[in-house]
């Protein structure tokens, strides 16, 4: 609510001129309501509010883009030595490079090539002799499921000590 000072002279042209000095009244001018003075100091409240928000935001996503980015470059970093450890071991198991070690090694070519076959009993009894030393002894028996392969081990290991 504004108040404005007003002279009586003005308000009021009755009054005695002898009176040199002019009266002041009190004189309500219209003003805004409070409830605007609030509501703005609300509004503004809430946009600082945001402003702040967004600024601790904006703060934690360029410091989490930062991780991701020293991620992504080691990533990249471990891709590059994959790659280099591929082709290290491309190099070494290349057919070339394995003849000339083994020349190197004092071996020579075979003149000939004969191959053995197993009988699958024999096998079956060094298997439960033995135990399995490593996968391929057992890719022999490919048609038959782990309990059939265990009853035909006992079968054939029953006599043995």
């Amino acid at each position: 609510m504004a108040i404005a000072i007003v002279r009586d002279s003005e308000a009021k042209q009755s009054a005695p001129e002898s009176d040199q000095r002019p009266k002041l009244s009190v004189v309500a001018v219209g003003g805004r309501p409070r409830w605007i003075a609030i509501v703005g100091g609300i509004v503004v409240f809430i946009v600082l509010a945001a402003m702040l928000g967004a600024a601790v935001f904006h703060t934690q996503l360029a410091q989490r883009q930062l991780k991701v980015d020293e991620l992504e470059r080691l990533v990249d970093d471990e891709r590059v030595r994959f790659d280099e450890l591929r082709r290290d071991r491309a190099v070494l198991r290349s057919p070339q490079r394995i003849s000339d070690e083994a020349t190197a090694l004092g071996m020579v070519p075979s003149d000939s090539v004969r191959f053995i076959e197993i009988d699958p009993m024999a096998l079956a009894r060094q298997l439960a002799a033995a135990g399995v030393t490593d996968g391929d002894t057992t890719r022999v028996i490919v048609d038959t499921g782990p309990l059939e392969q265990f009853r035909d081990v006992k079968a054939v290991s029953e006599g043995q000590p």
